[in-house]
C-alpha cells in the first residue's frame, strides 16, 4: 500500500482493537479499517474499483490484436 507504511496501520489497528474491548479472532477486520481510515486521512483511494487492475491493450498489429 503507497505512502501509508506497515508500523502505522499497526499501530492504529491495535489502537482500534483495544477501544473495542480487545476482542478475539478480529485481526483482519481491525487491520483493514485501519487501512481504510488511514488512507482516508492520506486522501488515497483504496476503493475495489481504484484497485482493479486493467489489463494492458496490445499495440495493433501485433497476433491476436487487430
Amino acid at each position: 500500500m503507497p505512502d501509508i507504511k506497515h508500523d502505522k496501520i499497526r499501530d492504529r489497528a491495535y489502537a482500534l482493537w483495544e477501544a473495542d474491548g480487545s476482542p478475539e479472532g478480529m485481526d483482519k477486520q481491525y487491520w483493514e479499517r485501519a487501512e481504510r481510515e488511514l488512507s482516508e486521512e492520506s486522501g488515497l483511494d483504496i476503493s475495489e474499483e481504484e484497485a482493479s487492475i486493467s489489463p494492458i491493450p496490445l499495440p495493433v498489429g501485433l497476433p491476436g490484436n487487430s
